[in-house]
């Protein structure tokens, strides 16, 4: 290897550990489901933090609840000040439904004969997650846009789970789940973030709000 070459290399080489410790420029594998689709499972992903996230950016962070100390990448749903309500799994912010034109993934309950011309749609595929519940139904998670492409009609599983992490949100009101409540009002410095695999993700339903400190930079583009 001439000099030349070698010094640049250096230089390139020296250019990105520096972006990467100053967080101007980073990557992420996404190891889990709880983005598909829009994030396939073992991606992965590259951001910033000079660009600040808006409402339905994908950007990572520390839970603020410090369980631990992973770096999470999740959808921003809401901001400080807006009104959030989720119904039947779906986010609406300041009254508009903020995830309608989004493909999200949900769960479904079917029967054996339906999930057997359903399956081969989806062979190799390593983000398709099935589960028998008895013997003649199967839980798995579908995107709104194969649902919608589908020939036979299936019917979404609402689950009516509490969460037992969350205690400032669901403690507010009995009737409250993980796919229904609200509305409530974001506090000031605090941000609500969500998995696109809304039956698949523990996020901020589970987790709580994320404080701002703890947001690390904004997704710029995936591999």
């Amino acid at each position: 290897m001439n000099k030349g070459l070698r010094n640049f290399l250096i230089v390139i080489f020296s250019l990105f550990i520096f972006l990467k410790l100053t967080g101007m420029f980073t990557y992420y594998n996404v190891p889990s489901s709880s983005n598909e689709p829009n994030l396939p499972t073992n991606c992965y992903i590259f951001g910033s933090n000079l660009l600040k996230p808006k409402r339905n950016d994908f950007a990572y962070f520390k839970f603020s609840d410090s369980l631990d100390g992973y770096t999470i990448v999740k959808r921003l749903i809401a901001l400080p000040g807006d009104r959030l309500e989720c119904k039947k799994g779906n986010y609406f912010v300041n009254e508009k439904n903020v995830d309608k034109d989004l493909n999200l993934r949900f769960s479904y309950v079917i029967d054996n004969v339906s999930f057997g011309q359903l399956k081969p749609f989806f062979e190799g595929d390593d983000g398709f997650e099935y589960y028998p519940i008895s013997k003649d139904s199967i839980f798995t998670f579908l995107d709104n846009d194969f649902v919608s492409k589908f020939p036979l009609k299936l019917k979404r599983h609402v689950s009516t789970e509490k969460s037992n992490l969350f205690k400032g949100i669901f403690s507010k009101s009995k009737t409250w789940d993980l796919n229904n409540f609200g509305p409530i009002t974001i506090p000031e410095g605090k941000y609500f973030f969500s998995g696109d695999n809304r039956e698949n993700s523990i996020d901020s339903r589970y987790r709580g709000f994320v404080d701002e400190k703890e947001i690390k930079g904004t997704l710029l583009f995936k591999l």
